[in-house]
C-alpha cells in the first residue's frame, strides 16, 4: 500500500515538472515584459530636437527684416525671438537635454543690412534653402552640428580627449593570424566607443582581393594604432565621429586623399637616444644575399622593437616584398640605420609612437606624395591634439 502511494506521489511530481517545462518560457516573458523590473523595455523614445532662434538687433536695421525672418524661420521648422542687444549677450550655439527632448538654442545678430550672423556662418533672406539645411543639421546633431569637413574631427577638446584615452589603452590578446573582422574583435575595443562600418567600407571589403591576416608584433601596442594598421591592410581608415544622439564611435571608411583619417602611429615625442636607445645601437652587420623580410624580422628581434610593414602600399606599388634580397658588407652601423639602407630606394622606414607612447617602427613605401600626405595628416590632429 505504501509503495503504490509512493508510485502515484512520484506520478504526480512528474506531471507537474512536465507542466512547469511548458509553462516556464511563458512565466519568463511575463516577467521580463513588465516594467519596473529592472529590466528596459526593448523599445525607447526616440530622441526629439527643437531649434529656437534669438536675433540680437545691435543696430538699426530695415524696418521688415524682423519679419521677413521669422517667415523664413517657420518654414524651415524653428521658432524665432527678435530683441535688442544687452552688453552680455554674444552670438553662440547651445543645447540643453530634458529626458528625451533636446532644446538647441542659437543666437545670432541681426546686422544693419538684414543678414543673419551665427558664429562663424552668416545668412542672407535669398539663402531660405541653406538655412533650412543648417536648421535640419541642428535637429540632427545638436549644437555641435555634423562632424562631417570639420577640423579635428568635429570634436570638442574634451570628446578628443576621451577617444584618444580610450585608444591609448594596450591590446591585450595578440591579433596575429586573425582575419579582419576577428583581429578587430581583439583588439577590445570598448563599448563607449563602437567600431562603425560604413556602406561604402562594407562595399570595399566585398571587392578587396588582397586580404592578409594580421601581422605579428601587434600585442602590446595600443588600440589606435592597431586598429589603423590593421584597417591599412585593407585600404580602410577610420575618424571618430558624433552620432546624432552624441555619442562617440570610430567610422570606418575606405582611404582617400581628401577623407582625414586617424593616423599608423604619432611622431616621436621623444629623441630615438631616449625613446628607442637599442635601435640606435652601434653594431657589426655584414650579410650577403639575405631576404629582406628576414632582416626586418632580425632587427626586430634584436631590439625588441616592434616593426610593422605597410604590405598594402608595397602591393599597389608592385614592390615584391617576399623576392627582395639584400646585401651588406663589413659595417658598423646603428640598427635603425642598417634598416634604413636595406628598405632604400623603394621603402622608408619611420619612426613613431602609439597612443600610449610606446615607440615602434612602421615601413611603408618612399613616395612624396604619400610624405605629404602623412605630414599634413598629422599636422591637423596634433593641432586638435594641443588645442
Amino acid at each position: 500500500m505504501r509503495r503504490s502511494r509512493i508510485r502515484m506521489l512520484r506520478f504526480q511530481m512528474t506531471k507537474v515538472a512536465v507542466f512547469l517545462a511548458m509553462i516556464s518560457p511563458l512565466l519568463m516573458i511575463q516577467v521580463f515584459a513588465q516594467p519596473g523590473q529592472g529590466v528596459r523595455p526593448s523599445s525607447s523614445k526616440k530622441q526629439q530636437t527643437q531649434v529656437a532662434v534669438e536675433l540680437l538687433i545691435v543696430e538699426r536695421v530695415p524696418p521688415l527684416a524682423a519679419q521677413r525672418w521669422g517667415e523664413i524661420f517657420q518654414r524651415a521648422g524653428a521658432s524665432v525671438r527678435v530683441r535688442q542687444a544687452l552688453s552680455s549677450d554674444r552670438a553662440e550655439i547651445s543645447e540643453t537635454q530634458r529626458g528625451s527632448m533636446r532644446q538647441v538654442k542659437a543666437t545670432g545678430l541681426l546686422e544693419r543690412d538684414g543678414s543673419i550672423i551665427f558664429e562663424n556662418r552668416r545668412f542672407r533672406q535669398s539663402q531660405g534653402a541653406a538655412l533650412a539645411e543648417w536648421i535640419r543639421e541642428l535637429k540632427t546633431y545638436g549644437a555641435q552640428g555634423s562632424d562631417e569637413g570639420k577640423p579635428g574631427f568635429g570634436l570638442t577638446r574634451e570628446q578628443f580627449n576621451r577617444v584618444f584615452l580610450a585608444l591609448a589603452a594596450k591590446v591585450v590578446r595578440d591579433p596575429a593570424g586573425l582575419q579582419l573582422t576577428e583581429a578587430l574583435a581583439a583588439v577590445g575595443l570598448p563599448a563607449s566607443l563602437p567600431l562603425h562600418m560604413t556602406p561604402a567600407a562594407t562595399e570595399h571589403l566585398k571587392r578587396d582581393v588582397t586580404r592578409r591576416a594580421a601581422a605579428e608584433g601587434l600585442s602590446g601596442l595600443s588600440r589606435g594604432t592597431v586598429v589603423a594598421i590593421l584597417l591599412n591592410e585593407a585600404g580602410l581608415g577610420f575618424r571618430p565621429g558624433r552620432t546624432p544622439e552624441g555619442n562617440l564611435e570610430l567610422r570606418v571608411s575606405p582611404l582617400t586623399k581628401d577623407a582625414a583619417a586617424w593616423p599608423v602611429g604619432w611622431p616621436l615625442e621623444k629623441p630615438p637616444i631616449t625613446s628607442m636607445p637599442k635601435f640606435v645601437e652601434i653594431v657589426p652587420v655584414e650579410f650577403e644575399d639575405v631576404a629582406l623580410v628576414d632582416v626586418i624580422h632580425a632587427i626586430s628581434v634584436q631590439t625588441g622593437m616592434p616593426i610593422q610593414v605597410d604590405h598594402r602600399r608595397a602591393f599597389e606599388a608592385k614592390i615584391p616584398l617576399a623576392e627582395l634580397k639584400v646585401n651588406q658588407e663589413h659595417r658598423k652601423m646603428t640598427w635603425s640605420g642598417l634598416l634604413d639602407r636595406v628598405t632604400f630606394p623603394k621603402l622608408m622606414r619611420e619612426l613613431l609612437q602609439d597612443e600610449a607612447g610606446t615607440p615602434f617602427v612602421f615601413v611603408t613605401t618612399r613616395t612624396v606624395a604619400q610624405m605629404n600626405d602623412r605630414a599634413q595628416q598629422v599636422e591637423r590632429l596634433l593641432d586638435q591634439k594641443a588645442k
